[in-house]
């Protein structure tokens, strides 16, 4: 016996196990055209389970499960799940650290640290980690009021790419990086 996976087809599930054909009958009310020879013969021979769970309008991960502990694989069955859904945060816990550790210009590539940085020590500081409403507005107006040659730093939680973008239309370098505590400073230097 084999775990049950979304991608066999209706058809070669039942075909394996026909008892199975009740356990989907019960999960969708749609799944009753199982009993219908033509129906099973051709569109069932066609409609992955994950599909079918779409049409019988069922949870992928609930219809599997039931499917599988019903031949006596749910605990595998679960087992198999929970390694995948480990190994899936653990990808994407190392990328995401990974790209917030990146040094980034301009609101994307890696870059080199700009000339004018060593003038930000100057600049103006705004925090807004802890606003409760979005700092956009005050970030613009202060950025409005931005001669060529100055510029201003901007301290949050997250690497705001998208104000970092939207600056840069307005003639804005930038310089982000991450501190040790975790924030980033976002140098903006108006051109």
């Amino acid at each position: 016996m084999r775990i049950i996976r979304k991608t066999d087809t209706v058809h070669a599930v039942v075909e394996r196990h026909p008892e199975l054909r009740e356990v989907l009958k019960d999960a969708s009310p749609k799944f009753t055209k199982l009993d219908n020879p033509v129906m099973f013969n051709t569109v069932a021979r066609v409609t992955s389970l994950e599909q079918a769970a779409k049409i019988g309008g069922v949870y992928l991960r609930e219809l599997l499960y039931r499917l599988n502990d019903a031949i006596g694989l749910g605990s595998e069955y679960l087992a198999e799940e929970k390694a995948a859904i480990a190994q899936n945060m653990s990808a994407g816990l190392s990328r995401a650290v990974e790209s917030a550790s990146r040094v980034r210009s301009n609101g994307g590539a890696p870059a080199e640290i700009p000339a004018w940085i060593e003038t930000a020590a100057s600049f103006p500081r705004m925090d807004v980690r802890f606003d409760a409403a979005d700092p956009f507005d005050r970030v613009n107006r202060m950025a409005e009021g931005m001669e060529p040659g100055s510029g201003f730093i901007l301290v949050q939680n997250f690497e705001p790419v998208p104000l970092m973008h939207y600056l840069g239309t307005r003639g804005f370098e930038n310089y982000s990086h991450r501190r040790d505590g975790g924030e980033y400073w976002i140098s903006f230097f108006k051109k």
